[in-house]
């Protein structure tokens, strides 16, 4: 996961600009980079990007959150509390093909109590409103962009909404084109205690239930995962999930 700093001084692009940007980027921390300034041009300061689903097979959120600029006090409020598991936004936007406001969430769906505790957290640390952009992209993905500024409500027409959805397929598409995500089989085979590790990966286990899982050491489950980085040919977890379940190295 990838968390991103927002540059100072920054020039607002166009969304021809952005697009050209992208195609220029030559990594991942790069392409991220690049949709700051085109977010900060609607007062959009913060995003999240998950990938949700892949081939309509779908990804814890945790799994699949490939990186974010929220303030650290957020994201741990977001985290510890486990609503990731939990948020009503995320379940929304697998029903939607359009962005909406996060309020629309609220209005559609039937909230239990750790989901409204949510809301009023966020409201309490100033988060007042957010949009949620749903993104359909390369091997069968759902992703979501998370947007939101804070101590403000988001004013954004109907034309500025498809500008920023069209920004995201395009970060979204040039991520795969980056981190190496395709469809062809790796040149190495994982082992079967590596495919094992994988698919608890893809469920969303982070590496000390892992270990237990497969009872090791956790040192050793580092290792293990290092070894598929290098056999899959990508760099973090995220990655190698979608090019394994891409590639039908493995069936989470």
């Amino acid at each position: 996961m990838i968390v991103v700093q927002f540059p100072t001084g920054i020039v607002m692009p166009s969304l021809e600009d952005f697009i050209k940007d992208t195609q220029d980027c030559d990594s991942e921390e790069a392409l991220f980079g690049a949709l700051t300034p085109f977010l900060k041009s609607y007062n959009i300061d913060y995003f999240a990007y998950f990938i949700l689903a892949q081939n309509l097979r779908a990804l814890p959120p945790r799994t699949g959150l490939v990186t974010f600029n929220y303030p650290r006090d957020m994201a741990d409020l977001y985290f510890e509390n486990n609503y990731v598991a939990i948020d009503p936004i995320i379940a929304q936007s697998l029903k939607e093909s359009r962005p909406f406001h996060w309020s629309h969430a609220k209005e559609v769906q039937t909230l239990n109590a750790q989901q409204k505790q949510m809301f009023a957290d966020y409201a309490a640390a100033d988060f007042i409103d957010g949009l949620s952009v749903p993104v359909y992209g390369p091997m069968g993905t759902i992703a979501l962009f998370s947007l939101s500024s804070r101590g403000t409500k988001l004013d954004v027409s109907d034309e500025d909404l498809q500008a920023i959805q069209y920004a995201c397929v395009q970060v979204h598409t040039r991520y795969f084109d980056l981190a190496n995500i395709n469809t062809e089989p790796p040149t190495k085979r994982l082992s079967p205690r590596e495919k094992e590790a994988l698919i608890l990966v893809a469920d969303g286990l982070a590496n000390p239930a892992i270990a237990e899982q497969l009872g090791v050491t956790e040192n050793t489950v580092d290792t293990m995962l290092r070894r598929i980085f290098i056999k899959l040919d990508v760099n973090n977890r995220i990655s190698a999930v979608l090019k394994a379940i891409g590639s039908g190295v493995i069936v989470p």
